[in-house]
């Protein structure tokens, strides 16, 4: 009997298998393979929903299946391995491949992925975060290759270079046919006009002469693309019209990746008005729980069904019970003879923007929105923006913090944020690794130091493409001493070190976020800038700053702080804190944290 339980072992560990016998892992037949079915799937290091995400694949790739535990499947990808959720791939049998495996089924160069954009005017950026400068814009009818895909960011190839798109607004297309198909001339084919009322004008903008008008259901043919605009030939001759009035033939063909159970019938937008709202697989109290939604989350209706609504959110889709939302009215109503859906506008990227009576932040606040709110632009002045909130009301809102949809006018980048990143070396240290775990959740399982590395490397991604010099202490699995870690900081001489953790409590309502510091001379400010842009870009309690007698602080002479994003202990909170989006969310949040204390010392 341990004959044979060492064979199967010996099986197992030949095959690279993460788990143990006891995890009951099916080796699968070497002629099977998964082909995706939705437009982006996370692969991650175990079985799970619990294991880190290493990669991800898209639709319609086909990668070899080399084992199964459960619902999960074990893919190759290259020369990595990884698992999948199998309720998002279809089982295939091949025929008998030869020659090398890349591990993307119809790969045709590079890593063999092509993407297109799910909207107009999908903002093209020099790195992985809406803070970079805007290098172009891309529409649904082009493709591009992939190059790799880092949190919510994919680069791809762009203008023979390499540029970042949010992962979010990209689907997985086919192999172009040819180079045409990446240049940014008419698709050709017949398109559709989906505004009431539609302007067309002499020019690509707002500021060229009316010389014509089309309405909703009119046919057009699109001949030229600049800016968002649409040149387009119709009945009565040529013009330009605002872009996402026009519905692209390829879009009305296209599929979009939905649960089968429950495809899109509505775009109406909502708020969650409960403290939490459990998300079910299905429209009852019966259905599984598979995430919740904080109170004040915004979210999409696709569709009700008696008392619940499937909705949209973060790239996720669920059920919810439909009394616990509000829908939100649109601000941005116009009134015939003024259409302003004709016109260019904004939409706002974050929750709580402040909306202002004039042109600067000495002015008062006369409104707030929140993140994906649009309004028409009136004006631009300077870097900031002019526009209609309602049929009398007007505002003022700063452009660094706002995307700009269906206008020629040039995007404002912050004038802080990146600039002062440039050059400056950051030791990024993600806390515990190897053999120590740090903190484990106590209602998923979650190890910290899993968190901790992945939020390191978000953090990095978006230094780095900012011009800053980055130093991990660790970027994979691996015990480092923290005298080594130290050792980093004043080798590299540091202009800061950013220490990543996450709490634990033997309480299980402690919640929130906290900045430690040694000095509060030399490291309190940062830990004031770290804080600060935490908690507003994550939404946790605020715990603030405090003084921490930890060996990464007290014997580090670089500026240093030690940062605990969320408590494992708590179950609402950890549920929150393991995801993607929260990873993005604290990334986001520490780079531009390190942005603001730069721009002040």
């Amino acid at each position: 009997m341990k004959r044979f339980w060492y064979g199967v072992l010996m099986m197992l560990l030949l095959l690279g298998s993460f788990s143990t016998v006891g995890d009951n892992i099916v080796t699968a037949a070497d002629h099977k393979k998964a082909k995706i079915t939705v437009s982006t799937l996370n692969v991650r290091s175990g079985p799970g929903l619990g294991h880190a995400v290493i990669d991800q694949v898209h639709k319609n790739k086909e990668y070899p299946i080399l084992s199964e535990k459960g619902d999960w499947l074990q893919i190759q990808i290259g020369s990595k391995k990884g698992w999948i959720a199998g309720w998002y791939a279809k089982k295939i049998t091949t025929s008998t491949h030869t020659g090398g495996s890349s591990g993307d089924g119809n790969a045709t160069s590079g890593n063999g992925t092509w993407i297109s954009s799910k909207v107009d005017a999908l903002n093209v950026r020099s790195g992985p975060d809406t803070s970079f400068a805007v290098l172009g814009q891309i529409y649904p009818h082009q493709k591009f290759q992939l190059v790799e895909t880092k949190g919510s960011w994919t680069k791809i190839n762009f203008n023979n270079s390499t540029a970042w798109v949010a992962s979010w607004l990209i689907q997985s297309a086919s192999a172009p046919a040819s180079k045409k198909e990446e240049t940014t001339s008419g698709s050709g084919g017949k398109s559709t006009v989906n505004a009431t009322s539609l302007n067309v004008r002499s020019g690509p903008g707002t500021n060229h002469s009316i010389v014509g008008s089309l309405r909703k259901g009119d046919q057009v043919e699109i001949l030229n693309i600049q800016n968002g605009w649409y040149e387009v030939k119709y009945a009565q001759g040529k013009g330009w019209v605002a872009g996402r009035y026009v519905t692209k033939s390829e879009e009305q063909t296209s599929e979009t990746p939905t649960t089968p159970s429950a495809p899109s019938t509505s775009t109406k937008r909502a708020k969650v008005t409960a403290s939490i709202l459990n998300v079910r697989d299905q429209g009852s109290l019966q259905g599984k729980i598979i995430g919740q939604l904080k109170q004040g989350s915004t979210v999409n209706i696709l569709k009700n069904d008696s008392n619940w609504a499937y909705v949209e959110w973060d790239r996720s889709k669920g059920w919810v019970a439909s009394w616990f939302l509000e829908e939100i009215k649109e601000t941005n109503t116009s009134t015939p003879g003024n259409d302003l859906s004709n016109e260019p506008s904004i939409s706002l990227l974050y929750d709580g923007t402040n909306l202002r009576s004039g042109p600067s932040t000495s002015y008062a606040v006369v409104d707030r929105g929140n993140k994906g709110d649009q309004f028409p632009i009136l004006s631009k002045e300077g870097n900031w923006y002019k526009i209609k909130l309602s049929r009398n009301k007007e505002a003022y809102v700063a452009g660094w913090i706002v995307t700009v949809v269906g206008a020629s006018t040039p995007e404002v980048t912050h004038p802080t944020v990146g600039d002062h990143l440039k050059g400056k070396t950051i030791v990024v240290d993600p806390g515990h690794g190897g053999h120590d775990g740090g903190a484990v959740g106590t209602t998923y399982g979650t190890l910290e130091k899993v968190l901790n590395l992945n939020v390191a490397k978000t953090v990095s991604a978006k230094l780095e493409s900012a011009g800053a010099k980055v130093v991990m202490t660790r970027s994979d699995n691996q015990y480092i001493s923290l005298p080594y870690r130290v050792y980093l900081s004043h080798a590299h001489n540091a202009d800061a070190f950013i220490s990543v953790h996450f709490n634990s409590s033997i309480f299980p309502s402690a919640r929130g976020i906290n900045s430690f510091y040694y000095s509060k001379g030399k490291d309190g400010p940062l830990a004031s800038s770290m804080q600060e842009e935490l908690v507003r870009q994550t939404g946790l309690s605020n715990r603030g700053i405090a003084f921490g007698n930890f060996q990464v602080l007290r014997t580090n002479r670089q500026p240093s702080v030690l940062l605990e994003l969320g408590f494992l202990s708590n179950s609402q909170e950890e549920h929150y804190i393991r995801t993607s989006a929260y990873m993005e969310k604290a990334g986001h949040a520490i780079y531009r944290g390190l942005a603001k204390y730069f721009s002040n010392n």
